[in-house]
């Protein structure tokens, strides 16, 4: 037997790490991609199609879109037409995000 002062430190749990699920790491990915997409807006007149693939849905993706538009750079306008999603700067015909200057 031994007996010894003890710190409460030893008495708190631990946080355990746990890793990311595939789920999670899809969703980290595409905002990762989108993220930089947006990053290639330098004026108004630029446009941003996203063309989505057969097994990617759409509102998924247009929700992901959403997010990091407000995250990173709010005040981008969003369109979708079919399977593509457009972003600009500028407002879009049809589109949400950014109203026209009058």
């Amino acid at each position: 037997m031994r007996i010894r002062n003890a710190k409460i430190e030893e008495l708190k749990p631990q946080a355990k790490e746990r890793a990311l699920s595939p789920r999670q790491l899809a969703a980290l990915q595409r905002e990762e991609e989108i993220k930089r997409a947006l990053g290639r807006l330098r004026s108004d007149e630029d446009i941003i199609a996203i063309e989505l693939d057969p097994a990617e849905k759409i509102p998924t993706m247009r929700a992901a879109v959403k997010k990091a538009i407000a995250a990173h750079r709010p005040g981008t306008s969003m369109a979708i037409r079919g399977r593509t999603i457009y972003v600009s700067s500028g407002s879009l015909p049809g589109g949400r995000g950014r109203k026209p200057k009058a």
